[in-house]
Order: structure tokens, then C-alpha cells, then sequence
């Protein structure tokens, strides 16, 4: 469901059809059971505001990279839509904003933090660059600021949603403008970029989206923390209702994943290694922090269903892992904490905490 799967799809035609007969059995699902809610659909004429601000730009999927990711403020016919719109100083000065709250609020904290797990605008990596960024643009006059220096921090406001990051930065005027604007890009959109985007279309499979997005055709609620796993649950119940799901499985299974696996993202490489060593059904399962790539959240969701599935039918593998957060320490049955390769704890998840140890400080 996570794949963008085009190239399969054109052997499944009728498959692609059921897709966004899905796509509408899922708005009746949630609308006969009160929860709609969990999903706010994408609108032609209306701005989404659980999407980012680039999302309600682009109001389509990239099939190429010219409109992919940070590509997008850079492109120059995508910044001439902004200046006709009256957006480009806005959007600039969003992502100064942006950029100061930002490294104010991470920049002392390490690398490996897992708030930089939720930081949408920039990675940690990232942060001394923008730092530097803002010192040579600060009281700069806008017209002064280089091309790419200002898609730099336009970039930033792309990845802004309101109700989830609360700055304060979006109100109903500039969600406005930015419909209008992309109602622009789409009026005028040259011939070289014709096959660069996939327009949102209710009625329409978009091939450069993944199935799930192509499914949810709009984005979760962030007042519901629960969201993804109702969704993900209701769509595998109508997936047997239309009885789809195996079909779902072998184009999932039939997606060239590149050389390296290239064409996955970091997370679905990390969740393909793991399912791997799964399959083996191995006597000593060794994981060394193998899902550092997602959300705290999700690693604690993933490596619980693992565990339960390397148990499953009474099977009794030896577990070793080596955690990304101490907190999840909680579901094994040992601990050994070292400290520069030196081991100074071993017990229980109880019993370390109950020493007030470097384990315990480490928890707090």
C-alpha cells in the first residue's frame, strides 16, 4: 500500500479502476460509523489544512523530479506562479520565521534526538547550514536575496501545517491565495512540465501517488493519534469485502525496488530488512537499531509486532536488539547498558530502573 506501483499498474488496469472504487467505499465506511473525521479529503476548490502548504500548492503527485521535493521552490516556472500570486514574500517570510523557531527550539539538542523524528522542516544535519543561512540574511531586503537562497527558506514554509504546528503562520486570506495560485500552475503549465505532475482528480487513479494515498485521496486528522491503524484496519476490511487484497499483494510484491533498493524510501528499506530476517524464521533474531528511520511511534509499533511474530506458533527465538530509545528497553526481558563500549548495567527493565542507574538517566 506504500509502493507508488505505475509500472505494475499498467498490466492491472482493472485494478487501478477498483482503486478509486475503494477510494469511495472507504468515505461511505467512514461516514456510516462518524468518523469523518480521521480523514480530510482532497478538494479541487479547497485547501486541505492537514496537508502541507506545498501539498496544497502542488494539489498533485510528482512523476518527475522537476517538481519533486525540494526541486519544487527552485523550479523556476513554480516561482513565477508565486510572484504572480503575491505568494513569494509571504512564503519567504513564513520561512525565516520557520527557520528562527525551529533552531531555537533543536538547535542544542543531538544529532540522534528523537524530536528531530518529528521535525518536518529540516533535518539535524541540516540545522548549522540554516543558522549560517539566517546570520547572512538577517535585516536583508527581500529584492537583495539570491534565487537560491530564497527557495532555501521558501522550502521551509512548504512543509508548514497549521493544526500541527501551531506557529500561528496560516489563516483563511493566505489558504486563499494559495488555491488560487495553484488553479494558476495548472492554467498555464508549460509543455516541459506536462508529465512532471499528476493533478489530483477524485475521479482518477494517480499513478505517481502511492496506493494508500490513492486510496485516502486526502490526509489523516491530527487531532486523532489513532488514525493510521483505524484507516489501515478499515482499509484491509473492505479490501477482503471487494476482495481485492491479493491482488494488492502481488503488485506490492512485483515493484522493482531499484539497484540497492533505491527506490524505497529509508523506512521501507529498514521495515524490507527486518520482514526479511522474519521469513528466515531464525533461532537468534540480531537487530541493530533496525528501524531508526521512522517516527518513534511507528519503531515502537513495528518492533512490538515483530517481536509477537518471531514468537509466533510457539516458536521461542533468542532476541537480541540494540534500541534506538531507551524507553523501549520495556519489551525485552534483559537489559545491557554500555557505556563507550564498557558494560556498566545489566538486569531487568525493573530492576535497572529501581537503581537509579545511567539507565534510569538515561530514561529521564
Amino acid at each position: 500500500l506504500g509502493l507508488r506501483s505505475s509500472a505494475d499498474l499498467t498490466r492491472h488496469t482493472k485494478l487501478a479502476g477498483r482503486i478509486v472504487e475503494l477510494r469511495a467505499a472507504l468515505r461511505t465506511r467512514l461516514e456510516n460509523e462518524g468518523l469523518n473525521e480521521l480523514v480530510v479529503p482532497f478538494e479541487p476548490g479547497a485547501y486541505n489544512k492537514e496537508a502541507t502548504i506545498g501539498q496544497n500548492l502542488l494539489f498533485g503527485a510528482a512523476a518527475g523530479p522537476e517538481l519533486a521535493d525540494k526541486a519544487l521552490a527552485a523550479n523556476s516556472y513554480f516561482a513565477s506562479v508565486l510572484r504572480q500570486a503575491g505568494l513569494d514574500r509571504t512564503l519567504y517570510e513564513m520561512g525565516l520565521n520557520i527557520a528562527e523557531q525551529s533552531i531555537e527550539l533543536f538547535a542544542d539538542l543531538p544529532p540522534d534526538h528523537q524530536f528531530f523524528q518529528q521535525l518536518a522542516f529540516m533535518s539535524a544535519e541540516e540545522i548549522p547550514a540554516y543558522e549560517t543561512l539566517l546570520q547572512r540574511l538577517k535585516n536583508r531586503p527581500y529584492e537583495t536575496v539570491s534565487e537560491n537562497d530564497r527557495a532555501m527558506i521558501v522550502t521551509l514554509s512548504f512543509a508548514y501545517i497549521e493544526p500541527r504546528h501551531r506557529f500561528g503562520l496560516l489563516g483563511d486570506e493566505l489558504m486563499n491565495k494559495i488555491v488560487a495560485a495553484r488553479n494558476r500552475f495548472y492554467e498555464n503549465l508549460p509543455p516541459e512540465l506536462q508529465n512532471a505532475v499528476e493533478r489530483y482528480d477524485p475521479a482518477r487513479y494517480i499513478a505517481a501517488a502511492t496506493v494508500m494515498d490513492n486510496v485516502l485521496f486526502g490526509r489523516l486528522g491530527s487531532n486523532h493519534p489513532d488514525a493510521p491503524d483505524r484507516i489501515r484496519s478499515i482499509v484491509y476490511d473492505i479490501l477482503d469485502e471487494l476482495g481485492l487484497y491479493a491482488e494488492l499483494l502481488d503488485v506490492g510484491l512485483d515493484f522493482n525496488v531499484g539497484a540497492g533498493g533505491r527506490r524505497l524510501t529509508a523506512g521501507q528499506r529498514q521495515k524490507l530488512d527486518v520482514a526479511r530476517a522474519l521469513l528466515k524464521r531464525p533461532d537468534f533474531l540480531i537487530l541493530n537499531r533496525p528501524l531508526s528511520a521512522l517516527d518513534q511511534r511507528v519503531q515502537d509499533k513495528v518492533s512490538q509486532n515483530v517481536l509477537e511474530e518471531a514468537r509466533r506458533d510457539g516458536r521461542s527465538p533468542a532476541i537480541v536488539c540494540v534500541v534506538t530509545n531507551p524507553a523501549m528497553a520495556m519489551m525485552f526481558d534483559r537489559v545491557v547498558v554500555f557505556d563507550s563500549s564498557r558494560l556498566v548495567e545489566d538486569g531487568t527493565h525493573e530492576t535497572l530502573l529501581a537503581g537509579g542507574g545511567i539507565f534510569k538517566e538515561l530514561l529521564s
